[in-house]
């Protein structure tokens, strides 16, 4: 005769997995996610001054941005990043990129607080290279 440990010892064998563990594991990754997600997104802040203005209409060419925050410093978007570069840097890529495309649409997002300077500098700068289609970004 056989005999069985369980029914010597008075336990019951359970047949099922307990999950509380693994919703423990579940819910202190989504959280890790919800805090860390925020933080990876890589950009930097501009307030736009806001405008009575009508939207303009986008042609087919991807339009050039060119954001000029708070403290005069220009940032542009290179493989899927903001990169900060200086004046001398958008002289020479505007005098390249003119030439090419001359009718390129140039988009301008400066911050309400950023001094009058640094966006007259930039405006010079796509004046003397020959760029004609460019507006501010304002929000309405």
């Amino acid at each position: 005769m056989l005999l069985d440990k369980n029914k010597l010892t008075g336990k019951k064998v359970i047949n099922e997995i307990n999950i509380v563990p693994y919703v423990d594991v579940m819910l202190v990754l989504l959280v890790i996610f919800m805090v860390v997600t925020p933080l990876a997104i890589q950009g930097i802040e501009i307030n736009l001054p806001k405008a009575q203005t009508s939207e303009i209409e986008s042609q087919n060419n991807i339009p050039f941005t060119i954001d000029v925050d708070k403290n005069g410093k220009y940032f542009i978007e290179e493989d899927n990043q903001r990169v900060e570069v200086s004046i001398g840097f958008l002289e020479d890529r505007f005098s390249r990129i003119i030439d090419s495309n001359p009718e390129i649409e140039i988009i301008i997002r400066g911050d309400s607080k950023a001094d009058y300077e640094s966006i007259a500098s930039l405006l010079a700068v796509l004046q003397n290279n020959g760029a004609n289609n460019f507006s501010l970004a304002t929000q309405p």
